[in-house]
């Protein structure tokens, strides 16, 4: 790990390196495509059974709503 870069963004205002270490944490998100493709399946394959009264929704309020 390169320290100079560390002591550099210790340095920085709080909001920067906020920013500075979203964008870090950003470019170690990666979705292989065949993984990425499988979750847009799952999803079409859901909205598709609600659609089809396969499958029903469920309200969160009245799930989680003590009243």
């Amino acid at each position: 790990m390169d320290k100079n870069l560390f002591k550099k963004a210790l340095k920085m205002p709080p909001n920067e390196r906020l920013t500075f270490a979203e964008l870090i944490l950003a470019s170690l998100d990666y979705e292989e495509a065949e993984i990425r493709q499988a979750w847009i399946n799952e999803v079409n394959d859901r909205m598709n059974a609600v659609n089809e009264g396969q499958a029903k929704l469920l309200d969160f309020e009245s799930l989680y709503n003590d009243n």
